[in-house]
């Protein structure tokens, strides 16, 4: 009888740890999805290439304050995040976007997507700052001197110093025209990409490519603001957890 009792409490135990394992594991598994296109800078696509990646593989995205247990290793030290009181606008939403690809060699390359999101009164997106970063073997504008003091299309682009080394470019939006900005979306079908307009950063830091999009009313956008804006990214890139 006491042989018979154990065996069913070691059962139950084992079979306890086998449930509570099944959890963990589901917990943090990454969920792979449906996805359609890929975000990329319109004006920097021709320098990076980030518009042609191939196998792409999009996840279920995640809460970005829980966001550490769903990535995978090579990835978790890339996670930085943003102090929301020090942004420009109330955030009703923040979620962590990954999205892998292959490069010719078969070696996977990571982009990981940060979307801080305000919201209107009917749910829908108003302001917002997105952080995308991107593996990358090479400085895409180790070769190249842009110099040009407006984009295509005729907005302001500002060329600053990162570090000494390493440049920042900011685009700014000072005309009724813009070039397409990019972001990745959660629906029911899955992961889309939204297009819109936005004032937009551009660097690259130790093995990554650093594309940064953020919206506000045009009034509230001013020189002042553009300075504040320019000095976060810059704080956020250069205190990042990216290996040394």
């Amino acid at each position: 009888m006491a042989t018979k009792k154990l065996s069913s409490i070691l059962f139950s135990l084992i079979f306890m740890n086998f449930i509570l394992l099944g959890c963990a594991t589901e917990k943090s598994e990454l969920v792979k999805v449906k996805g359609t296109d890929l975000t990329y800078s319109e004006y920097f696509k021709a320098y990076d290439g980030l518009d042609e990646r191939d196998n792409v593989t999009f996840y279920k995205p995640f809460l970005i304050n829980e966001v550490e247990p769903f990535l995978p290793d090579q990835v978790k030290n890339t996670m930085n995040t943003i102090n929301t009181d020090k942004l420009p606008f109330k955030v009703d939403e923040e979620k962590a976007y990954l999205v892998t690809s292959k490069d010719k060699n078969g070696a996977i390359k990571n982009q990981v997507q940060l979307s801080y999101l305000g919201k209107d009164e009917y749910k829908q997106t108003d302001d917002f700052l997105i952080i995308s970063v991107t593996e990358a073997d090479k400085n895409p504008l180790e070769t190249y001197d842009i110099t040009n003091d407006f984009d295509s299309v005729g907005n302001k682009l500002i060329k600053k110093q990162l570090t000494e080394n390493l440049p920042i470019y900011q685009q700014v939006l000072t005309t009724d025209s813009a070039l397409l900005y990019t972001y990745y979306e959660e629906n029911e079908k899955g992961i889309i990409t939204i297009g819109t307009a936005a004032n937009e950063f551009y660097a690259y830091y130790n093995g990554h490519i650093y594309h940064i999009g953020y919206s506000l009313d045009r009034e509230k956008n001013d020189v002042e603001m553009q300075k504040k804006m320019l000095q976060l990214v810059r704080e956020f890139i250069l205190a990042s957890k990216l290996p040394q």
